[in-house]
């Protein structure tokens, strides 16, 4: 395998392969399209020929059948017949016949008509080459004439033992349609072969229809129409299939008679039988490749007949295409030879071009092995010439680099040196800076962790506050409602002082008016004393009188006594009203008292509401102070974390670069071992 990748990779090869390609990729191409050319024309020829003699001899089997229906047809008008059918009918209806029984033609009167029709009838069967005439009686279907005299002579063919055959066949499809018809081939036991028949209606000079006249032909003449083999080759054949698939002629790779024996179903003959027309290339009966061409000769369309025929015109592919196969030999020979040359002259081409360029493949291999002292010997003009000079050139190109590139090794392994040691410097104080922002980290997180719980107490003691407030603000408004409801009572008190002396000064008023009272009923009293005095004095008429002044006197001690009990009643009020009074008095002064302390409560409570708002506000100031010293906290910690971080990086990148440093060292030292190796001198 390695070696035949060697002998690809060699540019003799390639340029070979090229000179090939560019010339057998053409000839490959013309061949290729010269072959289908002549394959579809040899195909196109191969079908034009076989649809020309498909066509003709379907022209023919029809001609040949259009002559017999003209035949018969004439034969039928011909006045020989209409007499020869007079004189049978005559006999047929006087005895010669029943009509469920045969034809008698075994007697001598019989024997006297034929002979006497059969000269005119046997000529023309000669002169026509038929195979037989036959006059069959219209309305029984008895056989009436032969010129054969076969066994069907005298039968009945609507109920003898022929009554299925071909001939009864066509005598009720001519008797039923009053027109010329034919029947397809098929087996006739008289005459022991296949047979077909054509008949025509016979009719009186009155136009009456008598009997059927018919000829019987074989497959003879229509199959040497279609064995004719001219410009069929080896191969071709033309053959009749009818539409049960059955040959209506002999094959031409037949040791035997095919007709009616041997089964056709190709695709030629399906689309044939459903009335096209066409040409392609099948598998034929032998399983062989043919090209085919069918067409339907249209029976039914040109005679009336109820069965169809199609021809077929086949020939074997192989043959078609013979000579394209030839010529396909042909142009494969011309390409191997075209192959044979182009090699001859692409190798002595590869040969001219290869040898320069072999040298130069000797020398760049030893300049990769680091030998630069080889030099190249092309004189030549051309661009391979022009190859040369440059790899020259390349050549000495690559020794003054290489020397600079030493010089500059030589430095850089200097320098690198130097570098490492300042790295190592640098890593040393990196680190000490990494410890030095790690402790000041941790005294940050502590101072932080202080100023937290400064602001959680701060925010504690502001909240307090506010409930203060809250509480001191309350309280205040408590006061002012106290103030404001004793300020009601005083006035309520006052009303009812100015009420009870307003009492205190209607009792005065009622205690008067009962003295006076107590004056009219003391007056009343003395009135009714004087009464009953003078009543006294009048006697018996003074009675009446002395009762009036009794009741007054007992209305005015009454009187008297009610004003004793509401002297008594207005007594104890005054006394009550002057409690009263008395009562209202200290009540004021306490209410007094209760305004001046409430006043004094309100005060105290607004001066210490405003202590505990201004309060409030300063923990307000110390918990937000708290919470910003909080934030600033959190800054600087984020600060130093990120200094941190920084050295830590710093201290990495350092570490990095003093690795870089010892690689580039390393580098250095590999490359002036390189350089070592290239040979200058």
């Amino acid at each position: 395998m390695k070696k035949k990748n060697l002998f690809l990779k060699s540019i003799g090869t390639k340029l070979t392969l090229m000179f090939l390609a560019v010339s057998i990729i053409p000839v490959a191409i013309i061949g290729f399209l010269s072959n289908n050319s002549a394959r579809n024309a040899l195909e196109d020829s191969a079908f034009n020929q076989l649809k020309s003699i498909g066509t003709l001899k379907g022209d023919l089997v029809t001609s040949f059948l259009e002559r017999k229906f003209r035949d018969i047809e004439m034969l039928a008008k011909a006045n020989n017949t209409i007499d020869a059918f007079d004189k049978l009918k005559e006999y047929h209806d006087t005895g010669g016949a029943t009509p469920e029984g045969p034809f008698n033609s075994g007697a001598d009167r019989y024997r006297k008509i034929y002979d006497k029709i059969d000269p005119f009838f046997r000529n023309y069967l000669q002169e026509y080459n038929f195979y037989d005439i036959f006059f069959i009686c219209a309305d029984h279907g008895h056989v009436m004439y032969t010129v054969g005299k076969e066994n069907d002579l005298g039968t009945n063919l609507s109920t003898g033992e022929y009554r299925n055959s071909g001939l009864a066949k066509l005598w009720a499809k001519v008797v039923s349609e009053k027109t010329p018809g034919m029947t397809d081939f098929a087996y006739y036991a008289p005459s022991d072969e296949n047979v077909s028949f054509i008949g025509a209606p016979v009719f009186d000079r009155k136009g009456g229809l008598i009997a059927v006249i018919a000829l019987q032909f074989s497959t003879e003449k229509i199959n040497a129409i279609l064995q004719e083999q001219t410009g069929l080759g080896q191969t071709g054949e033309t053959y009749l299939v009818g539409d049960d698939y059955l040959m209506r002629s002999d094959s031409r790779f037949g040791t035997e008679s095919s007709i009616l024996n041997k089964k056709i179903e190709t695709e030629s003959v399906k689309l044939g039988l459903q009335n096209e027309t066409g040409n392609h290339i099948i598998t034929d009966y032998r399983g062989d490749f043919v090209l085919s061409y069918f067409k339907n000769l249209e029976l039914k369309k040109k005679f009336g007949t109820d069965f169809q025929w199609v021809i077929v015109a086949e020939i074997d592919k192989s043959e078609a295409f013979a000579p394209v196969n030839k010529l396909r030999g042909q142009i494969l020979i011309f390409g191997a030879v075209i192959a044979l040359l182009v090699v001859i002259i692409a190798l002595w081409f590869s040969r001219m071009f290869t040898k320069p360029i072999i040298q130069l493949k000797e020398v760049s291999m030893l300049l990769a092995g680091g030998d630069l002292t080889q030099n190249i010997d092309v004189s030549r003009d051309d661009e391979i010439g022009a190859l040369a000079d440059s790899f020259s050139a390349l050549q000495e190109n690559l020794r003054m680099q290489i020397n600079e590139i030493t010089e500059g090794v030589n430095v850089l392994s200097t320098s690198s040196s130097e570098i490492m040691a300042t790295v190592s410097q640098l890593a040393s104080g990196a680190a000490e800076t990494a410890t030095s922002v790690s402790e000041t980290t941790s005294t940050v997180e502590e101072v932080k962790q202080t100023t937290d719980v400064s602001n959680q107490k701060a925010i504690e003691v502001a909240e307090s506050a506010q409930k203060i407030t809250l509480v001191s603000q309350d309280g205040k408004g408590s006061v002012e409602k106290t103030i404001e409801s004793m300020n009601k009572i005083k006035q309520q008190m006052e009303a009812i002082a100015g009420i009870v002396i307003q009492l205190s000064e209607k009792s005065h008023t009622i205690g008067e008016i009962a003295a006076t009272v107590n004056d009219l009923s003391e007056q009343s009293n003395l009135l009714a004393v004087n009464a009953s005095i003078e009543a006294a004095k009048a006697g018996e008429q003074g009675k009446g009188f002395t009762v009036v002044a009794q009741e007054i006197k007992n209305l005015a001690e009454r009187s008297k006594e009610s004003t004793v009990q509401i002297r008594s009643i207005l007594a104890d009020i005054q006394k009550e009203i002057s409690s009263a009074v008395m009562a209202t008095e200290q009540g004021g002064k306490v209410i007094d008292s209760g305004l001046a302390l409430s006043s004094t409560a309100s005060e105290v409570i607004t001066t210490l509401a405003a202590s505990v708002e201004q309060a409030s506000q300063s923990n307000m100031q110390i918990a937000a102070s708290s919470q910003q010293q909080l934030v600033g906290m959190d800054q600087i910690t984020a600060a130093m974390e990120n200094i941190k971080e920084a050295s830590i990086q710093t201290s990495s990148s350092i570490k990095q670069t003093e690795e870089s440093v010892i690689d580039l060292n390393k580098l250095g030292e590999k490359l002036l071992n390189i350089m070592k190796q290239y040979k200058l001198k």
